[in-house]
């Protein structure tokens, strides 16, 4: 009963939130025939038929047909196996009512298009787009014909776009242009010339139009050859282009691919020579922690080990399991200080004291959660730009440079490929340029300094979950606390399981290590977690979003 409550929750605020997409009908339109018979006054009567295939509920089918300047829309009906089927009109959208479930449905539509000849003195055009580029909808063997008043022999006619190339004149001489599938947003404009003598009763206008349509259809035959010139020259680059450019992508990245790793195992071969021991500190513990593990974000552990560090520096002390003060000694880092200031400032008690009990009760406040939350991502930006700053990475100026002449010229040729409509060298010079391009952006290889640091962390970290109490008690107390705040600071599941043996080992008579590692590291990762949590829901919470557009009519189909 609780799933059901719950499933009819998100139901109804799914519809709440998005109307559209919540009642969309599933639909195909698997069959379309289009009939338009011109009379001797102007006037065409047009009937359609529509095969609609359902998946799931609907309550009807939707045409929308906006008259040409001059022309209007009449008598519009429409009917299921001769039985009529109630409309609407709204604006130029009729809405055609029949309901059902799961279902093959075809519809028939009748209208008249009035004053949709127009005489000239050598012929009569009826020139008419049944759909255009507004149309949302597929139309799965689309057949138009076009009939003049009585049979005629001298019709001609032209089709543009999806229709271009579809029509000819049958005996009778109508029109039929058999388009097959038509995608949704095209244009698909159909002009047909007839014998004039086959409407007396309408008043020419000036001029000519068998000329006018032979000009047509010589300038759209130049455009086909033009464009089938260019698709020739756009597969015939892309044969030369996309091959030099894949071949020479992968050498570079192949090169950089043995260069990293020959400097990795130099740098792994040295770490393990130095033996059980944490790196040389040549950057922070935060630093380190967000260099070896990026993808984890500022969360509690991170917190938690940023104040471990404090303490271990001697820059804070621990009096309870949730009570800090501060000391007199001077941050080393700015984020350091931001730090501190973070938690004694902006949440302590006024006293040089903070407690992260007062710290999880003051972010159920809104104003303070955000506060946090700024603060944390103060803090953070700062430890990225020491880490930055530390000389880990390096540029690689003529790889960058090589990337970028490689992307700019894929770039290009991409673009001429889409004029040539060369798709398919088009799909594949799109995501090659875009290799390159972010490639020379943002590929940063590691420094020496940077592979010696990273190798020498992973076998500290791959040795220490093989080593025993009084390895781990020899160590020197330095390596022993910072892979303690490491290990928090990473999740690091290799150290993670040997904590408890290291509190039972941390503090011999001789060894004044801070309290603070008698107490569970926990305590400071959940009042982290509680207070981000407050943090993230107030901002959340504060957010909001808006959209909205325009549109406009159009020729087409579809279902409600």
């Amino acid at each position: 009963m609780t799933r059901l409550i719950r499933t009819i929750l998100m139901a109804t605020l799914l519809l709440f939130l998005f109307p559209a997409a919540a009642l969309a009908v599933d639909f195909e339109i698997t069959d379309s025939r289009i009939e338009a018979i011109t009379d001797k006054n102007g006037t065409v009567s047009v009937t359609e038929s529509h095969t609609y295939q359902f998946d799931g509920n609907f309550n009807g089918v939707t045409r929308m047909l906006i008259p040409k300047e001059g022309t209007a829309i009449s008598g519009f009906s429409a009917s299921e196996d001769g039985q009529p089927l109630r409309i609407e009109k709204d604006g130029n959208v009729y809405k055609v009512f029949r309901g059902g479930n799961d279902e093959t449905v075809t519809v028939e539509l009748r209208y008249a298009i009035e004053d949709a000849v127009t005489l000239y003195e050598d012929g009569a055009e009826f020139y008419w787009p049944f759909f255009d580029d507004r149309n949302e909808s597929d139309y799965g063997n689309m057949t138009i014909t076009v009939a003049p008043p009585e049979p005629s022999s001298a019709t001609e006619l032209i089709g543009y776009d999806e229709a271009a190339g579809t029509g000819s004149a049958e005996p009778d001489g109508t029109a039929r242009f058999n388009m097959g599938h038509v995608d949704s947003g095209k244009n698909g404009d159909i002009r047909v010339v007839f014998d004039a003598s086959l409407f007396p009763s309408l008043n020419p206008v000036p001029g000519t139009i068998r000329d006018t349509i032979a000009d047509e259809r010589t300038r759209l035959a130049d455009e086909q050859k033009a464009a089938e010139a260019r698709n020739r020259n756009a597969v015939l680059a892309g044969n030369i282009v996309i091959p030099a450019a894949f071949l020479l992508l992968l050498g570079v990245f192949w090169r950089e691919w043995n260069l990293s790793r020959r400097k990795s195992a130099e740098a792994r071969h040295k770490a393990e020579a130095s033996g059980f021991r944490t790196p040389e500190e040549i950057i922070s513990m935060p630093a380190a922690m967000q260099f070896m593990s990026p993808a984890i974000d500022t969360g509690a552990e991170r917190l938690s080990a940023a104040l471990l560090d404090l303490i271990r520096k001697g820059q804070v002390v621990q009096v309870s399991e949730t009570r800090f003060e501060e000391t007199d000694m001077a941050p080393e880092h700015q984020h350091e200080e931001i730090f501190r200031s973070f938690l004694f400032d902006s949440f302590g008690d006024g006293t040089g004291g903070f407690d992260l009990e007062e710290l999880k009760r003051r972010t159920e406040d809104d104003e303070q959660a955000g506060e946090y939350f700024n603060r944390v991502a103060e803090w953070s930006g700062t430890v990225s730009r020491e880490l930055k700053e530390a000389g880990l990475k390096k540029s690689r100026p003529g790889t960058s440079v090589l990337l970028v002449l490689t992307g700019s010229i894929l770039a290009g040729t991409a673009i001429y490929f889409g004029i040539g409509e060369a798709w398919i060298h088009l799909a594949v010079a799109i995501p090659l340029a875009l290799a390159a391009l972010i490639g020379a952006a943002f590929y940063r290889p590691l420094s020496e300094k940077g592979h010696l640091l990273r190798e020498q962390w992973q076998a500290f970290t791959g040795q220490f979950k093989n080593a025993g109490a009084e390895e781990w008690t020899s160590m020197p107390r330095e390596d022993r606390l910072r892979g303690y705040i490491y290990a928090i600071g990473t999740k690091n599941k290799d150290i993670d399981l040997p904590f408890a043996r290291f509190a039972k080992t941390r503090q011999p008579a001789s060894d004044p290590s801070p309290a603070v590692f008698a107490y569970d590291p926990l305590i400071m990762n959940r009042s982290f977690a509680v207070a981000g949590e407050h943090a993230a829901y107030s901002a959340s919470a504060s957010s909001h979003s808006s959209g909205g557009g325009t549109g406009g009519g159009g020729g087409g189909s579809g279902a409600f």
